[in-house]
Formats: C-alpha cells, sequence, structure tokens
C-alpha cells in the first residue's frame, strides 16, 4: 500500500518559510519506498520561501497571502496536479500538514493571520477526501497506523518521532 505524505513532514524545505516539518517515521517509510511525496503549493507554482497565506472567510474559496495577493489558482492548481500524482500511484491514504491551507484536514488558520485556528480543510485535503481518500494529519499517526493496520510494522518507526 502507497500512503501519500506532504513533501514538508519528509524534511523536504518546502514550507512558506522554506523550512520543513520532518516527521522521522515518515522520511523511513518514504526511504523504504512506501510512501508518495508531494507538495501541493509547490506543484501549484509557488515559490519557497513565499508569504504565508490562509483561506479567507466566505461562500466562495479565496486564498490570499498576507501581502493581500490572490493566489486561489495556485492553491487549486497544485492539489489538481498533486492528486493526479496520488491517483497515478494507487493511494488510498494521505498524511497532510496540520493547519496548512492545502492540506490541513482538521483545523486551518482563520483568515486574519492571527493564529486562530478554526474547524476546515485545506484545498488539498478537501479534494483528496472529495476522491475517496482517507485524510490524516501529522498529529494522527496513531490513528493513521491503526486505520492501515500496521501499528506494529511500522510503530516502530515512530517511536520518538517528532514534527517539530
Amino acid at each position: 500500500m502507497k500512503i501519500g505524505v506532504s513533501s514538508c513532514l519528509l524534511g523536504v524545505k518546502c514550507t512558506y518559510n522554506g523550512s520543513h516539518n520532518l516527521v522521522l517515521g515518515f522520511k523511513q517509510l518514504y526511504d523504504l519506498g512506501f510512501v508518495v511525496e508531494v507538495c501541493p503549493e509547490v506543484l501549484g507554482g509557488l515559490s519557497t520561501p513565499r508569504d504565508p497565506a490562509e483561506i479567507q472567510p466566505g461562500e466562495l474559496l479565496r486564498i490570499e497571502t498576507c501581502q493581500h495577493v490572490d493566489v486561489t489558482n495556485e492553491y487549486i492548481l497544485g492539489a489538481q496536479k498533486a492528486l493526479e500524482i496520488l491517483k497515478e500511484n494507487n493511494v488510498e491514504v494521505v498524511v497532510l500538514k496540520f493547519r496548512s491551507p492545502s492540506c490541513g484536514n482538521q483545523g486551518i488558520y482563520d483568515g486574519t493571520f492571527s493564529h486562530q485556528l478554526i474547524d476546515g480543510q485545506g484545498v488539498f485535503a478537501k479534494l483528496c477526501e472529495e476522491n475517496g481518500m482517507k485524510v490524516f494529519n501529522e498529529n494522527q499517526i496513531e490513528e493513521f497506523l491503526k486505520y492501515i493496520g500496521k501499528e506494529e510494522e511500522y510503530g516502530t518507526y515512530f517511536k520518538d518521532s517528532t514534527s517539530f
């Protein structure tokens, strides 16, 4: 079973500030060939580093940087490209970056750049779910392992693992 994982969780420096969010267990699974890596934001043409962006409140999807630049199209394009990569690799489960306007699955920032979380999903996380994929974030490793039935086999990779 191939697992889709956000590139930043594999140590790739692709976050908005040019950093990563390495979770060593996912990197080890990647090295063993079990993981397909994607970064929808980079695939959508956004640079690294880049201004932080948040989904804006309202009826229509609008993603804006802290400088009020509309980057909605880049996020949508990147989500579509990342989804195609996952589909080509028959991925059915993904682990994505919590709070991201692309990858957040159980919370995103509220659009005010004040670090306030609200319930919601990022563009890519939502697209994955709409296409039948089960979505987890790096704070749900135990649930993820249980879901794929690999608690014991893969669990050792995540002992003392951190995303910070």
